[in-house]
């Protein structure tokens, strides 16, 4: 089964969507849905769950119960037409080092049925969104982070997808490597690319997402559009995820010099 606005009106559906792992719950019950165009950020503190999620809805994980759906196909089928319909940045890169970042581009195309004239005009244009005109014979190896980040999140778009899911894709860049990564983002949502993102970076999340979910303890303990929130997600998560620990270290203070 496939459709352009999958399971009522949405891109992306979960419905009651579990994994455990032995006797710990990973991911419990969830279910939710993000429409077309829409900027989801998934947030929740380390062990959560946003990374065993972001696996079930990749398919590079099988739910124990519950199914998750994009545009109408189910994703534990791992159809090939799913594939090409999503483009996904894992948060533990493994960009072969040897190759340069127009050759992991030029590698990507084909796998998608781009020919190399398509790929070398595609590659450019993204790398020049991404400020990476410049770097295209850099070899992994030799960039930085944020550059490394950059390259697999243009090896994402390459093909065009209908969704595109990034597991902390602003973790450990610099300011301008975020920026750049934003702004795209922002770009694709508005033609009707649909973005699934996990963050901690909570003031980033105000300008971007236009959808909240909160998870704790592998459940969704809030799910609303951000239009909605009288609150920044920093407040909200604090208020329903966890408080920052505040201790007075009395014997922390000045000394003379």
């Amino acid at each position: 089964m496939g459709s352009e606005r999958g399971v009522a009106g949405s891109v992306i559906h979960c419905e009651k969507l579990t994994k455990h792992f032995g006797s710990h719950q990973a991911v419990n019950d969830v279910s939710f849905s993000v429409g077309r165009g829409e900027i989801c950020a998934v947030l929740g503190p380390n062990g959560a769950g946003k990374s065993t999620l972001i696996r079930l809805l990749t398919g590079l994980l099988r739910p124990d119960a519950g199914t998750a759906t994009i545009a109408g196909w189910n994703v534990s089928a791992r159809s090939l037409q799913l594939r090409r319909l999503i483009g996904v940045v894992p948060e533990n890169l493994a960009l072969p080092p040897e190759l340069t970042i127009e050759e992991h581009l030029q590698l990507t195309g084909p796998i998608y049925g781009i020919d190399d004239a398509e790929t070398r005009v595609r590659s450019g244009q993204i790398l020049q969104l991404l400020d990476l005109a410049d770097k295209g014979k850099t070899l992994a190896r030799e960039g930085s982070h944020g550059m490394r980040k950059k390259t697999a999140l243009a090896m994402a778009l390459l093909h065009n997808p209908s969704v595109l899911i990034l597991d902390e894709p602003f973790e450990g860049i610099d300011p301008a490597s975020s920026e750049s990564i934003r702004v795209l983002l922002k770009t694709i949502s508005e033609r009707g690319i649909t973005v699934l993102f996990t963050s901690h970076i909570l003031p980033l999340v105000d300008r971007l997402a236009t959808h909240l979910i909160l998870i704790r303890a592998g459940e969704v303990v809030h799910d609303s559009p951000a239009s909605h929130l009288t609150r920044t997600a920093e407040q909200l998560y604090f208020e329903l995820v966890e408080a920052p620990a505040v201790i007075d270290l009395e014997w922390l203070h000045s000394r003379p010099l």
